[in-house]
């Protein structure tokens, strides 16, 4: 009987379960004991309450701030709008370590806020960290994001609708109720579902602004359990409650964002008949002015660093730019590649061997790795290397790994879509020509794969560029990347040093997103 070669997408996928199982027993049994989940139920409790807590409000004021924004802009138009959009899609790839140094700089105990009432005379007691500095930051970097995806939804209404509620003649409550509610009902779980995922496992955010181990959120015991205290058994039972929670809501997400595709139906833009109304007016101008208000300043903070860049320009900064840099291709390269095996092997699930549920299965998978905590992954990954390689280099094996892993769940939704499209398209034509394996590959994907595999790996790249999480554990003198760079340069409380940082982080992560963007909306 010949042998069959198992396919790569049931290797990979059976590779990434030993990573995850691996690295979470190397964690749970290091020290030869179970460790007792009882013997810090309050110090768990309070953790827990804080997480969600934290998370609840910060997806509550995004969501509202977000849909406020999306709606306002559906319904204006004016100068500079796409400048405006533009920046709305940037937030997905803005470091979280960027947005700390922001919040700091402009309602920190020396920020703009409080240098602007002191000149004014008046001095104010106004304590950033803790919820009113956790919640501000996760704001501004996911109440944008909101705001596009909402907006993106927004747009997809059908010309054809709109004119026959002109036609009706719909008050502003009957349009929201007919038209803008549908949507924003079919987009708010998944939305909520994902800023709640970030908010919960927020690390960078609360570790720099929560003010103290009262405020922390499971992430952030989890690496102060492995940094500080080298409790790896209560890192494990962190690292497993995180998962368990997670999991369940992941499972919503990924619930919530399939859809049946809608019926093809004109979707030019046309003039909404809501825009002309006195009120709308009034309460859009408001909430552009208020989103403006809110997001402009932190923004203008990091652009300020644009006047302290040659003084940062030094060997560290080269250093640290190289090391992200190939950080960052490496885990592209590694993202895009684990995408397309799982890919394939989802694609072969549900159109050779007839077995949708399988094929479902290969679609959940790359979605669960947002549930891994990446500090108890990467410290079970490292007691199990540790004895073959030096923490340095054992380091510069696993961050572009975990970050590879990290940015596979947007690869994935860049990938899997186009092959599927593919064997629609080509695959019986295929099938009987007998053109099968790399050959198939070759010929028939890659031409409708380049594109979306393109921008998978930018969207890749940019994320691990601007990951301020492994890094956290493995970072010093000898490993650097720039948001480690950053979050030194905020430790030793040189702001223009690290806005100059901030800002080269910034520009380069857009870049990349933008080079992802104009890569995924290109035709095949």
């Amino acid at each position: 009987m010949r042998f069959k070669p198992p396919h790569p997408g049931n290797l990979v996928a059976l590779a990434i379960v030993a990573l995850v199982a691996g690295g979470f027993t190397a964690l749970a049994t290091v020290d030869g004991g179970k460790p007792a989940l009882l013997s810090f139920g309050p110090y768990l409790a309070r953790i827990l309450a804080f997480s969600v807590i934290q998370a609840s409000l910060s997806t509550v004021l995004s969501l509202t701030l977000g849909i406020a924004l999306a709606l306002a802009l559906a319904r204006r138009r004016f100068p500079g709008r796409e400048l405006v959009l533009a920046a709305l899609s940037t937030t997905m790839v803005i470091p979280t370590v960027v947005a700390v140094f922001a919040v700091l700089a402009i309602y920190g105990r020396s920020g703009w806020l409080a240098d602007a009432l002191g000149l004014m005379g008046w001095s104010t007691g106004f304590n950033i960290f803790g919820y009113p500095g956790i919640l501000i930051a996760h704001v501004f970097l996911n109440a944008p994001f909101v705001a596009r995806i909402t907006l993106d939804a927004l747009h997809l209404v059908p010309a054809e609708h709109w004119r026959l509620a002109m036609v009706l003649g719909f008050t502003p409550g009957q349009i929201f109720r007919h038209l803008d509610w549908p949507v924003l009902r079919a987009e708010i779980p998944g939305v909520a579902s994902l800023v709640f995922l970030m908010c919960f496992k927020s690390f960078a955010i609360v570790l720099a602004l929560g003010g103290g181990p009262s405020r922390a959120t499971l992430e952030v015991a989890i690496y102060e359990a492995l940094k500080i205290d080298l409790d790896f058994g209560r890192a494990a039972w962190l690292a497993l409650i995180q998962l368990v929670i997670c999991l369940l809501l992941t499972g919503l997400l990924n619930w919530a964002f399939v859809r049946p595709p809608g019926t093809h139906t004109i979707r030019s833009l046309v003039r909404r008949p809501d825009a002309s109304n006195p009120r709308l007016k009034a309460m859009d101008a408001a909430v552009l002015f208020i989103g403006a208000l809110f997001i402009l300043p932190l923004a203008l903070s990091v652009l300020g660093g644009s006047q302290h860049i040659l003084a940062v320009m030094d060997a560290d900064l080269l250093q640290a730019f190289a090391t992200s840099l190939a950080i960052a291709a490496i885990a592209g390269t590694l993202a895009c590649l684990l995408a397309l095996a799982l890919g394939t092997a989802a694609r072969r699930q549900r159109f050779a061997l007839r077995s949708p549920r399988l094929a479902a299965l290969y679609d959940f998978l790359p979605s669960t790795l947002l549930a891994v905590p990446p500090f108890a992954l990467t410290a079970g990954l490292f007691l199990l290397v540790r004895r073959m390689a030096d923490p340095a280099t054992a380091g510069l094996i696993l961050l572009p790994l975990i970050n590879g892993l990290a940015a596979l769940p947007f690869a994935y939704r860049y990938i899997a879509p186009r092959l599927m499209v593919a064997e629609e398209r080509y695959g019986r034509l295929a099938a009987s020509l007998g053109v099968t394996g790399t050959a198939k590959l070759r010929i028939m994907d890659w031409p409708v794969l380049k594109r979306p595999m393109g921008a998978g790996f930018a969207l890749a790249m940019a994320l691990s560029f601007g990951d301020f999480g492994i890094i956290a554990l493995f970072g010093g003198p000898e490993l650097r990347t720039l948001p480690y760079l950053l979050y030194e340069r905020l430790g030793s409380y040189r702001l223009d040093e690290a806005a100059a940082v901030g800002l080269f982080i910034v520009l380069i992560a857009f870049l990349l997103a933008h080079i992802s963007s104009r890569l995924s909306h290109a035709g095949d």
